[in-house]
C-alpha cells in the first residue's frame, strides 16, 4: 500500500473532525500523519496509518516559522517520512503548506495542499503571506478546495487554475442516523455549533433570537463550542434576558451528534468578519445536520449555497440579524415541509459528501499526481 505523508500543525482538533474523517477513511493509501503537536488522539485513533509529532506547542503564534525551530521540526519530519516511505505529501491549510514546502524538495515527491478558509481569506491581506503564496504556487503540484467560491478566491490570489481541483468535504453519513423531523408546536429547539469567532455569526444568531422574541416567537437555542466571543455572547444573553439560550461548551463528537438528534433545526449564520476572514468553504455542521435530517437556516456566504440542494430557500443575507430572523420564521411556518426538506438534504449529502464518495475523489487526485511523477 502506498504511503501518503500528511502535515499539519495539530492532529486532531475537535473543530477539525473533517480532516480526521478524511485521513481515517483512506482505503488505497496509508496515511502517515506528522504534526508539530497532537491532541485528542484517544478520540481520533488513526487505525489505518501512523502519527508522529515533531515539535512543541509555542506560546506565541507564528514563532513556528522562526529558525532554528522550523529547521529542526522539518528535518525530523523528513526523516520520519523517508523512513515510512511516503510517495506524496499532503499538507492541510495553506499556512502549513508554506511551512512544509521544503519537504517536497528534500524528499523529491509531489505535494498537494488543501485550503480550508482563514488561509485564503484572512492571511492574504498581509503582504508577508501574499508574497509567501506567490512563491508557493510555483512549487506545489496541486491545490485542493471544497467549492467554487474557494477556487475563485485562490485564482484571484494568483494560483494557476490548472493546479486547482475540487475536493468536497466528506462526512461519515452512514454513521449519522437519519431522524424524521419533529413537527410540533412551540417552542422549537435550534442548535448552533462551532468556534465562537466572528465569522461563525453567533452574535447574529442571538440578535435574531431577540427579534423573534419581540415578535412573540418562542424558540430555544443550544450553543455548542467555545472561543473569543463567548463572554460577549453570554453578556448579550443576560442583558437581553434570552432565558432559552444554553451554552454547552465543546462536546466530543458523539455528544455533538446526540445534540443534533434532539434539535429541530440548525442555525449556521456565517459571515465575513471585520478583519475579512470568511469560511472559505462552508461549515461541516451544515453537512452533518443535513445527514441527520435537520432543516438548516444559513447565510449566502462563501460556499454555503454549494453544499445545500440547489435553490435551497432558507438562506439569509450575511451579517443581517433581521433577515436571519425572517428566514427562521419562514422555516417555522413551513413545518409541514420539514420531512420533504429533510429527505432532500439527506440525499444531497449522500450523493456529494459521503466519505465513500469523497475518499474516491481524493485517491484519484493522488493517483494523478503519482502517475504524472512517473511520466
Amino acid at each position: 500500500m502506498i504511503s501518503v505523508g500528511h502535515f499539519h500543525y495539530c492532529f486532531f482538533e475537535r473543530s477539525e473532525t473533517f480532516i480526521y474523517h478524511q485521513l481515517s477513511s483512506l482505503k488505497r493509501f496509508r496515511p502517515v500523519a506528522i504534526s508539530l503537536i497532537s491532541r485528542n488522539l484517544d478520540e481520533f485513533p488513526l487505525s489505518n496509518g501512523v502519527h508522529y509529532d515533531v515539535g512543541l506547542e509555542l506560546s506565541r503564534p507564528g514563532l513556528q516559522f522562526i529558525e532554528p525551530f522550523r529547521y529542526g521540526s522539518l528535518k525530523l519530519a523528513a526523516e520520519l517520512f523517508k523512513r515510512e516511505g511516503v510517495a506524496l505529501i499532503h499538507a492541510h491549510f495553506g499556512t502549513w503548506g508554506v511551512y512544509a514546502t521544503p519537504l517536497k524538495r528534500s524528499l523529491r515527491v509531489p505535494m498537494v495542499i488543501t485550503f480550508y478558509g482563514q488561509d485564503m481569506s484572512l492571511l492574504p491581506k498581509r503582504t508577508m503571506w501574499r508574497n509567501r503564496f506567490q512563491k508557493l504556487w510555483k512549487k506545489i503540484d496541486l491545490l485542493l478546495v471544497e467549492g467554487p467560491h474557494m477556487m475563485a478566491e485562490l485564482i484571484k490570489l494568483g494560483a494557476p487554475r490548472e493546479k486547482i481541483a475540487l475536493q468536497r468535504i466528506g462526512i461519515p453519513v452512514s454513521k449519522i442516523g437519519f431522524c424524521i423531523p419533529k413537527i410540533k408546536s412551540d417552542p422549537n429547539t435550534a442548535l448552533w455549533a462551532g468556534r465562537m469567532v466572528e465569522k461563525k455569526g453567533l452574535m447574529d444568531a442571538l440578535k435574531a433570537l431577540e427579534i423573534l422574541k419581540d415578535q412573540g416567537v418562542k424558540l430555544k437555542l443550544r450553543v455548542i463550542g467555545d472561543g473569543l466571543e463567548r463572554r460577549k455572547a453570554e453578556r448579550f444573553v443576560r442583558e437581553k434576558r434570552l432565558d432559552n439560550v444554553r451554552f454547552l461548551g465543546f462536546l466530543d463528537y458523539q455528544s455533538y451528534l446526540r445534540e443534533l438528534e434532539q434539535a429541530d433545526f440548525l442555525i449556521a449564520p456565517s459571515r465575513t468578519s471585520s478583519k475579512g476572514e470568511t469560511e472559505g468553504g462552508a461549515p461541516t455542521t451544515i453537512l452533518e445536520a443535513q445527514a441527520r435530517g435537520l432543516p438548516v437556516v444559513a447565510t449566502r456566504h462563501a460556499d454555503i449555497p454549494f453544499v445545500l440542494p440547489e435553490g435551497y430557500p432558507y438562506l439569509a443575507h450575511e451579517a443581517d440579524p433581521r433577515d436571519l430572523a425572517r428566514v427562521i420564521k419562514l422555516l417555522l411556518d413551513d413545518r409541514k415541509r420539514w420531512l420533504q426538506i429533510a429527505r432532500k438534504n439527506r440525499k444531497h449529502v449522500e450523493r456529494f459528501h459521503d466519505l465513500k464518495v469523497t475518499t474516491q475523489s481524493l485517491e484519484k487526485h493522488y493517483d494523478r499526481l503519482l502517475t504524472e511523477r512517473i511520466r
